[in-house]
Formats: C-alpha cells, sequence, structure tokens
C-alpha cells in the first residue's frame, strides 16, 4: 500500500512541556508521516516560514512576544495560502472562533488533543485550505450571515425567510437561503419546487470536505440573485446539523453570496449556538398573541446569551389573523428586551390563491405582505439594523 506523503508543520508554541506533547503525538500518529519545526515565539515563527514551505501552521495565539488576534493576523499576512490551525485552552475558546471567522482553518483545544485524531485533523484541514486555494480564482465575497428562529414551531420563520431572501435579491444583490433543518422541508412546499440536491447531501461527508462546488451544487437558482438549500426530503435522509457542519457551511456561504438567510430549528440544536454566532444579526419570529409572547419571553435570555453582542437580536411579529391587536409592537419589544423591526400581516390567502412558483413578495409585490417584508429588507441592511419607533 502507498503511504500517504509526508505533513511538513511548523509548530508556533511557547511552552516547551505542550509543544513536547504535540511532537509526541504527531510523532505516534500513525498513516501519515509527519515532520514538524517548533518555534517558541511569534518572530522566531515568521522567519521559518519566510525560509521554508510548510503544509500547516499549527498556533498558539498568546506568545512572549505576540498575544490574541493579532497573533494570528500576522501569521495569516506572512502564510497567506497554508493551513492555519489554532491552538487554544478552554477559556479562550471565543478568540479561536473569532480567528476561524477570520480567515482560520481549524482551532483545537490543547486538553482535547488526542493521537488519534490530531493528524487527521491537520490533515483535513490542508485539504480544505488546498480547496479553498483552488476556489480563489473566482468570484468570492466577504457577505453578511442573518439568521432566523421562531419563537415556537409554525410561527411563520420559513414563510418570512422564503419572501426576504428574494426580496433582498431583487436589487441586484446575491442571496441564499438555507433550510438549515435535520428533518422534514418547507421550502420545497413553498418554493414549489422539489430539489435534485438538499442539506443532506452536505451532511453525509466530513465537515472538512465542505467545498464551494458541494455547496454550489445543492442550491436551487430562482433567478435574480436568489438561491436556497431545502431541508431533507426524505425520512431516511434527516440527520443532525452538527456545530461542525454548520460552521463549514456558513464559512462557505459567505463567500458565494452577499446576504445568506438561515432558517434556524425552533427547538434549539446543537448547531444554533454556532449559527447564532456567526450572524450579524438575529430575528427572533414571533406570532402576535399571548401564546407566541409567551414562547418569545422564555426563549428570548438563551439567545441573547448565546449572540453575546448589544442590538444583535431583535424581534418580528406575525399576525396569523387578520386586525389583531394583542399588544403594540413597542410593548412587545418592551417586554421581550429587543427592539422590533417590523409587524407582519398575514400571507396565507396569498398563498392559496397564487398559482406561481414565485414567493408572494415577486408575484404580489403591492399587497401589504410585500411591502411589509420590502420594508424588513431595508431595515435590516441599512448598516445597522433600524427597528421601529417606540
Amino acid at each position: 500500500m502507498k503511504q500517504e506523503s509526508e505533513l511538513s508543520v511548523l509548530l508556533i508554541e511557547d511552552e516547551p512541556d505542550a509543544a513536547r506533547l504535540i511532537q509526541h503525538v504527531l510523532a505516534k500518529g500513525g498513516g501519515t508521516p509527519v515532520a514538524v519545526e517548533w518555534a517558541s515565539d511569534l518572530r522566531t515563527g515568521l522567519e521559518r516560514l519566510a525560509q521554508r514551505d510548510f503544509q500547516a501552521v499549527l498556533l498558539d495565539l498568546n506568545l512572549p512576544d505576540s498575544t490574541g488576534f493579532d497573533t494570528f493576523a500576522c501569521v495569516r499576512q506572512k502564510a497567506p495560502d497554508r493551513a492555519v490551525i489554532v491552538l487554544t485552552g478552554h477559556e479562550d475558546e471565543a478568540l479561536a472562533l473569532q480567528a476561524v471567522r477570520g480567515g482560520a482553518d481549524e482551532y483545537l483545544i490543547k486538553s482535547e488533543i488526542r493521537e488519534r485524531f490530531l493528524v487527521q485533523r491537520i490533515r483535513y484541514a490542508v485539504e480544505r485550505n488546498r480547496l479553498k486555494s483552488r476556489d480563489s480564482g473566482r468570484t468570492v465575497k466577504n457577505g453578511k450571515i442573518l439568521s432566523f428562529i421562531g419563537a415556537k414551531g409554525g410561527a411563520g420563520t420559513t414563510t418570512l425567510v422564503v419572501n426576504l431572501a428574494a426580496a433582498l435579491a431583487k436589487p441586484g444583490k446575491s442571496v441564499i437561503a438555507i433550510e438549515l433543518m435535520p428533518e422534514s422541508s418547507s421550502f420545497a412546499v413553498l418554493l414549489n419546487h422539489p430539489p435534485s440536491w438538499d442539506i443532506s447531501t452536505l451532511l453525509r461527508s466530513a465537515p472538512e470536505m465542505m467545498s464551494r462546488d458541494a455547496v454550489t451544487s445543492c442550491l436551487q437558482d430562482f433567478g435574480g440573485g436568489f438561491r436556497a438549500m431545502c431541508g431533507p426530503q426524505r425520512a431516511e435522509d434527516y440527520r443532525p446539523v452538527s456545530p461542525e457542519h454548520a460552521r463549514a457551511l456558513l464559512g462557505v456561504a459567505r463567500t458565494l453570496a452577499d446576504y445568506t438567510l438561515i432558517d434556524v430549528p425552533s427547538m434549539f440544536a446543537p448547531s444554533t449556538a454556532e449559527v447564532l454566532q456567526q450572524s450579524s444579526f438575529t430575528t427572533l419570529v414571533v406570532e402576535r398573541n399571548r401564546m407566541g409572547l409567551e414562547a418569545a419571553m422564555a426563549k428570548m435570555p438563551a439567545l441573547q446569551a448565546m449572540v453575546a453582542r448589544p442590538g444583535a437580536v431583535g424581534a418580528v411579529l406575525i399576525n396569523k389573523t387578520p386586525f389583531t391587536e394583542f399588544l403594540t409592537a413597542s410593548e412587545f419589544g418592551r417586554r421581550l428586551g429587543c427592539g422590533v423591526i417590523g409587524v407582519v400581516p398575514p400571507a396565507a390567502d396569498l398563498y392559496a390563491a397564487g398559482e406561481s412558483e414565485e414567493p408572494p413578495v415577486l408575484s404580489r409585490p403591492d399587497t401589504p405582505f410585500s411591502e411589509t417584508i420590502e420594508d424588513l429588507a431595508r431595515r435590516l441592511t441599512s448598516g445597522s439594523v433600524r427597528f421601529l419607533a417606540a
């Protein structure tokens, strides 16, 4: 059997015990031979990068001569086309996630490094970086992620996401709507277009293999810059979305579109926190009635804790019944502790009456529902999100 080619790795780590442990684990990893060079500070590490073409860099962000995100930024500038894997402790995991969002290929918690996985994780990061470099000749965006989650099931989140995505694409922007569901699909029904491939196709493969080509193949193109990825179509394809899959999918999606809208399951899942932390803004979709208010009040504290950024969570109120006036929008916002972006009138009659495959915001643009969606699109993309006046 042909032996896998050698991996060349630069380890930048100031703690000798940690460096020796990592070198030991890499030497005993089996399968892929690994050549490791160790640098104990950033200056030495940058010098080694200038001297040799390493495939991967294992990088501790807190070094004697550099700390925090700046450490990663210096290495990425020096090695823009190499795989960079951040090493961190549990207490610095938020910093590691920031580095991943800034372009790191992976992060590893030192205390969780295990012999059988380390070489594999490095090899996956190198392959992911290779695919990213191959795609670099194509148009690459740095789009925004907007997430939407219902206060409870049936709040109208999916209808909102589909129509809002279509509205955002109208001014010439590229928009992707993703139904991040572990089971069933409403996108296919609302868009009247069963897909050939859906999100389950991506979930069958390791997160490390998520590429632009793979994601693009699962997107349906509805014209005008609007594309959508449906949830699973068959019961045998139902499977949970892991945080690693969500991170990889969103990382690719933001390079493909100006805006990516995520339809998040109303029941908290392992991937929920990852999606919300990757999002520029999170919208809680609330039915405008007593049950909707109670569900939203129960869920809002957890959402705000996951997002952990002031002003990055808001609410949209959905009127399922005409002329509903349970509470004013400002009173809803006061009780929820967040701003309200809009109040959406009923749309069930539009779907019942329409034969068009287009969302109502495109097929029936002059209705109150469509005009509200257009206003929401402007409020969400006007730089900082604009809430309704109190």
